[in-house]
């Protein structure tokens, strides 16, 4: 009885082709570069936080109260995102210190976004244009604040 067919693999010309090794080339250098990763993830952290900031606003809450609640919905999740992914060090303790420094950034969203209204730019854009300086802040604030280590364990990585 002769062999039966092999099923035929729906991509052979890409099993071990350039455009695969392109493709976890450009992987490894850009997920290896930590404000790249930051950058990534903080993609979609801010379109879940803007989004439920938008609906909120939409269905009648104060802006102030929308972008309260907005961040407290999305701290778990970006807490989870960027202390696993973005930089590798997700404890009890930065938690606390997560929470601390995302308080801190709301009240500088706030601030900004009240500048903007002042100056007669819309509540929407004000909360998209705001996002830019937040999330600048926000990464040296997690990178060195929240989720650096102390200079006592550079020392000892780097001594021994």
């Amino acid at each position: 009885m002769p062999d039966s067919p092999k099923p035929m693999d729906p991509m052979p010309a890409f099993a071990d082709g350039p455009l695969l090794r392109v493709t976890r080339g450009l992987h490894g250098v850009f997920l290896r570069h930590q404000f790249v990763r930051y950058v990534l993830v903080g993609i979609g952290n801010t379109a879940f936080g803007y989004g439920i900031f938008a609906l909120l606003f939409y269905v009648g809450l104060d802006y102030r109260l929308a972008s309260l609640l907005a961040l407290l919905l999305g701290i778990v999740f970006s807490f989870t995102t960027q202390g696993t992914i973005v930089f590798r060090g997700a404890t009890r303790i930065t938690f606390v210190k997560f929470v601390a420094a995302w308080a801190c950034m709301y009240l500088f969203n706030i601030a900004l976004i009240a500048m903007m209204r002042r100056a007669s730019i819309d509540t929407y854009l004000a909360g998209a244009i705001a996002t830019v300086p937040v999330t600048l802040v926000s990464y040296v604030v997690l990178k060195f604040a929240v989720f650096g280590r102390p200079p006592s364990a550079v020392h000892e990585n780097t001594s021994g």
